[in-house]
C-alpha cells in the first residue's frame, strides 16, 4: 500500500513523538553495518522476551518448540521457532493481542488483501509513532522537502477522499508549509491527470499499477506533470513497469518494499543497487527448506518487526520471495542491501467499455468483509467474473450477496459475477489474486 504523508496535524505532540523519531531513524540510516547488527539484536531479543511474557500465543508456541527468549543468540537461532502464517494470524488474532493492550487506544489497519488473505492489524500508540516515522525515512533521505513538497497520494479511497486540516494544519497549508492531498485512483484516469495538472506536484506516491496507467495516458496526451520525485509501493515493481513510468515522468522513480502487517521494509535510494533492510526496526530473513539462503541466493521473506508491542509478529511470512545482497551500497548506509524476485504482481482488469483498473482497486472491494480468508478473482471475458472464496462459517448469504453487489458497483458496467465457495483454492506457487484471461499483464506492455 502507497504510504500515507502525515497531513493532518492532530496534536504539536503527535508531531513531536514522529519527528523525534524520524530524526533517530536517519541518524541509524548512516551507522555502520556492524554497529546495526548489535542494534538488531538487542532489539530481537527484547521483542522475544516480551512477546514470550505478554502473548498467549507466543507462550504456547515456543513452549512447544522447546524455546525459550534467551535462547536465541543471534538471528540464526530464529530457525528453532515456528514461522507465523497469514492464516494463523486470522485464526488467532484474539491471541496475538498482548495482555492488558487497550485494543480502543491502538490504531487498527485492515490490509487489502491484494495477497488472497485479508488480515486485520492492531498497533500501540508508540508503535505508531515509529511506524509513520519509518514511512517518511526514504522520503526524506532521497530527497523529500518534508514541510515544503507539494505532495499527492494516490490511493483506490472508497468516497471521495478528505483532505479537511485541522486548524494547525490548515494555517500551515496557508503560509506554504505543508500542501498535501489524497487523490482517489478510482476516478477516471484522465479526470486524475488533470487534476494532478493543476496540483503541480512535488512528489507522487501511489502503487505501481496506479503509475502505470497514469504513464500510459501520459503518452496519450503529453506530459502535463513534472514531479521531482515518484515513489512506488505495495505491489511488485517490474523491470517493463520501471522504464514505462520513469521513460512518462522523466524521472528516476524510487521503489520501496513495505506491507500493512509490519510497515516499511526496505527502500531504494538513488544508487538503486537494491533495497536497504530497516535492519534497525526487524529482522528480515531469506529461507529455503528450514535453512537461511546464501547471499544470492533466493528465499521466501519472513519478517520479526520489534516495533509493535501490541500485535508482536514473530517470524511472519509475508508471501513474497526475495535475495539477500552480497555488497554494500556505494551509497555508503550502512543498512544491507535485498532484492524483491516474486511478490504482489497481478493482472489489470479490462472492462467492457475498454476501461482499465488496477489490481489493487479489485482487491479492495474485499475490504472489510468479515468472514473471508482466502479469494481468487479471474475475468474470463470482460464482461464476467468468477471469484473462488474460501469461508469461515456462518454468513455466508449476507456475505456473498454484499461482496456482489460491491463488485457491480465498483465497475459501474454490466458484468456478470459468478461466486464460488471452495474449500481450498487451487495454485500453482504463491497465489494469485487477480487474473485476467482478457489482459495479462505481459499483453499490458504490447
Amino acid at each position: 500500500m502507497p504510504h500515507h504523508f502525515p497531513k493532518e496535524f492532530e496534536s504539536i505532540n503527535q508531531w513531536t513523538h514522529i519527528l523525534n523519531n524520524l530524526r533517530i531513524l536517519r541518524r541509524n540510516t548512516w551507522l555502520s553495518h556492524s554497529e546495526l547488527e548489535k542494534m538488531q539484536l538487542k532489539r530481537l531479543r527484547g521483542i522475544l522476551e516480551y512477546a514470550y511474557e505478554n502473548v498467549a500465543f507466543y507462550r504456547q508456541r515456543f513452549d512447544k518448540a522447546k524455546v525459550k527468549p534467551d535462547h536465541i543468540k543471534s538471528t540464526e537461532d530464529l530457525l528453532k521457532i515456528p514461522t507465523l502464517t497469514k492464516s494463523e494470524v486470522q485464526r488467532n488474532f484474539n491471541s496475538l493481542i498482548s495482555d492488558g493492550t487497550e485494543i480502543e487506544r491502538c490504531t487498527k489497519q485492515e490490509t487489502s488483501g491484494s495477497t488472497g488473505t485479508p488480515l486485520t492489524i492492531i498497533a500501540d500508540k508508540k508503535g505508531s509513532y515509529i511506524a509513520a516515522a519509518n514511512k517518511l525515512r526514504h522520503y526524506v533521505e532521497n530527497g523529500g522537502r518534508l514541510f515544503r513538497d507539494k505532495y499527492v497520494l494516490l490511493l483506490p479511497t472508497r468516497r471521495p477522499p478528505s483532505n479537511k486540516r485541522t486548524r494547525l494544519g490548515s494555517i500551515l497549508e496557508h503560509l506554504g508549509i505543508l500542501e498535501s492531498v489524497t487523490m482517489s485512483t478510482r476516478d477516471p484516469i484522465q479526470d486524475v491527470l488533470d487534476r494532478l495538472a493543476h496540483f503541480k506536484p512535488d512528489a507522487i506516491d501511489a502503487l505501481p499499477s496506479f503509475l502505470l496507467l497514469l504513464a500510459r495516458e501520459i503518452e496519450k496526451r503529453g506530459n502535463l506533470i513534472r514531479p521531482r520525485l515518484v515513489f512506488s509501493s505495495g505491489e511488485l515493481l517490474d523491470v517493463m513497469s520501471r522504464k514505462v513510468i520513469n521513460s512518462a515522468f522523466g524521472v528516476e522513480m524510487f521503489d520501496v518494499y513495505g506491507c500493512t502487517e509490519a510497515g516499511n521494509i526496505a527502500w531504494e535510494c538513488s544508487e538503486h543497487s537494491g533495497y536497504h533492510m530497516n535492519i534497525d526496526l526487524m529482522v528480515t530473513e531469506f529461507v529455503k527448506d528450514n535453512e537461511h539462503v546464501a547471499a544470492g541466493e533466493t528465499g521466501k521473506v519472513v519478517l520479526t518487526p520489534f516495533w509493535n508491542h501490541a500485535m508482536p509478529l514473530i517470524r511472519y511470512e509475508i508471501g513474497d520471495i526475495g535475495i539477500l545482497g552480497n555488497e554494500s551500497c556505494t551509497c555508503g548506509r550502512g543498512l544491507p542491501l535485498m532484492r524483491i524476485l516474486e511478490g504482489r504482481s497481478e493482472d489489470f482488469i479490462i472492462l467492457p467499455s475498454g476501461r482499465v483498473i488496477s489490481p489493487y482497486t479489485v482487491s479492495c472491494c474485499f475490504e472489510g468483509i468479515e468472514g473471508i480468508v482466502e479469494y481468487r478473482v479471474v475475468q474470463e471475458t470482460r464482461s464476467n467474473f468468477n471469484i473462488q472464496l474460501v469461508l469461515r462459517e456462518g454468513g455466508e448469504d449476507d456475505l456473498l450477496a454484499q461482496l456482489g453487489d460491491r463488485f457491480k458497483k465498483e465497475f459501474g458496467e454490466d458484468i456478470t459475477i459468478d461466486i464460488e465457495v471452495v474449500d481450498a483454492i487451487p495454485r500453482d506457487g504463491k497465489l494469485r489474486a487477480v487474473t485476467s484471461r482478457c489482459l495479462p499483464r505481459e499483453r499490458f506492455f504490447s
